[in-house]
């Protein structure tokens, strides 16, 4: 996760940047740490890790910077309680990069600290569960129900539930998607470009992309997909990661499926279980999807093995200390 070494020397600099993560921080602060290295996502994600992080430390008055690994040995206890095994992973990833950052030693490189991760990895193993796969057939079933509406989040969410199918979307990639990555070649077909991807909707596909696009304003905003008001009124701004996960989770209650739970995984799963059965090797979804490995659509057809193996070949094992 830390993309470059930052090599900081001035002493007055380390000292501001040391207090600073001594209480809560935010986006900017970060941003400006990092030296702008990291995507919006990935700071929001490392700064709510982190305040969590000196929140607990507040509570046990300790000093959360630098973190001595005693704290962290009982802040991952506390939070292991709650957490899956992925979400206390990730803590101890940020905790690490933000240490490394201003050259701190690494407290999770600790022997304690790392003999308690490899606890909590034994005894939550499987907790991880996979995300309802959003299908071929879910997608017919939303197309008989929204195709005809007039409703502007109802053309607006089968674009989206089309778009993240067909091409096997990334949230990110749905939000930052804009009006120059489409190509309306007619009413029935539509390319969308995609780093050096390029794909061709189906026909219903192509149909509620060009309902959608037909409504938005490309003067204003070059964003596809935008937010909608209570009025029904269609915003410049794009949709934010919680508004795609919302409208993601509302196709399984569209549906009347209550036990299904979608995210924003769920579409890539359900499209990459569909090539699959078509015949599809797992070489070419990674491309298709545009992994920078086999080992996720590995992971989502069943292929556990595989993607273990996989996974091998981007580890690396630190040495005890």
């Amino acid at each position: 996760m830390l993309k470059k070494q930052i090599l900081i020397t001035k002493k007055t600099i380390i000292e501001d940047y040391a207090k600073q993560l001594c209480s809560f921080i935010h986006k900017d602060n970060l941003n400006e740490l990092t030296q702008y290295q990291y995507s919006n996502s990935s700071l929001l994600a490392m700064v709510k890790d982190w305040n969590i992080f000196v929140e607990f430390c507040q509570n046990q008055q300790v000093m959360p910077f630098p973190a001595s690994p005693n704290t962290i040995r009982l802040f991952l206890e506390k939070e292991s309680q709650t957490r899956k095994f992925s979400t206390l992973r990730r803590y101890t990833v940020t905790i690490t990069v933000l240490h490394k950052l201003i050259g701190y030693p690494d407290p999770i490189a600790h022997h304690e600290v790392r003999l308690l991760l490899m606890s909590l990895r034994l005894e939550k193993k499987g907790d991880n569960a996979q995300a309802d796969a959003f299908s071929l057939e879910h997608l017919e079933q939303l197309d008989e129900l929204l195709s005809n509406s007039e409703d502007i989040k109802d053309i607006r969410d089968l674009a989206i539930y089309y778009l993240m199918f067909e091409c096997i979307l990334k949230r990110a990639e749905l939000r930052e998607l804009n009006i120059g990555q489409l190509s309306l070649e007619s009413e029935s077909v539509v390319l969308v470009h995609l780093r050096d991807n390029h794909y061709q909707l189906s026909p219903q596909a192509s149909q509620a992309i060009q309902r959608w696009c037909n409504l938005i304003d490309t003067l204003t905003s070059s964003y596809v997909f935008r937010a909608i008001d209570r009025h029904q009124n269609i915003g410049a701004e794009k949709l934010n990661d919680s508004s795609i996960y919302r409208i993601l989770r509302n196709a399984g209650e569209r549906l009347g499926i209550a036990h299904l739970k979608f995210s924003g995984q769920s579409t890539r799963i359900g499209a990459t279980q569909e090539l699959y059965k078509q015949g599809m090797k797992i070489k070419e979804i990674q491309s298709f999807g545009r992994w920078q490995s086999p080992v996720m659509p590995s992971q989502y057809v069943g292929k556990h093995h595989q993607a273990e193996i996989a996974i091998q070949q981007f580890k690396s094992f630190k040495p005890w200390k």
